[in-house]
């Protein structure tokens, strides 16, 4: 089964889900009278999900895990802020453990499905453009009177003509007008 689109990531889901419960506790007193810390952990728990969904959007296996790496390193991030939200009584142990479990959760997901992008190797792009290479000098063959694909070969066979000609012209004009 292939996905195809970025919320059908599993990673993503557990990313977006611990994002929206960050918005509603920092929403919340006594987190929202932490005007410096509500803005860390929600840029920290959004860019997780933003990083994952804009690495599905890109072309190249490579940039997309690298952007997962990211979104690791964010949700590692919003993990760290969750801590603090502990210890600073935002939160009660229960919501802590179910947003650690989430953020753990996408974590998991995500290191998992790095290993699909990351296999295709950095000969992935080598692979890819000399296939189109391939598939465009193949296409010009069916398009030319030259094997090789060569687009100047019928012009200058054409030209070798066209010179034979003016040639033969020049010496029929040369037998017809021997004053010259």
């Amino acid at each position: 089964m292939g996905v195809d689109r970025f919320e059908d990531l599993i990673c993503w889901k557990h990313a977006r889900e611990l994002e929206r419960r960050v918005f509603a506790f920092t929403g919340r007193l006594p987190a929202s009278r932490d005007f410096d810390f509500c803005r860390q952990i929600k840029k920290s728990s959004s860019s997780a999900p933003r990083n994952i969904s804009e690495g599905f959007g890109r072309f190249w296996p490579g940039e997309f895990a690298h952007k997962l790496h990211i979104a690791v390193g964010e949700l590692r991030e919003t993990v760290d802020h969750l801590e603090k939200a502990l210890e600073e009584k935002y939160i009660d142990d229960a919501h802590h453990l179910e947003m650690f479990g989430l953020a753990d959760a996408a974590i998991r997901a995500a290191v998992k499905f790095i290993v699909y992008p990351e296999a295709a190797g950095s000969d992935w792009k080598k692979d890819f453009v000399r296939r189109r290479r391939d598939a465009y000098r193949a296409e010009r063959r069916k398009r030319t009177c030259d094997p090789d694909g060569k687009i100047g070969a019928q012009n200058a066979s054409a030209k070798s003509n066209e010179n034979q000609n003016q040639n033969q012209n020049q010496n029929q004009n040369q037998n017809e007008n021997p004053e010259r």
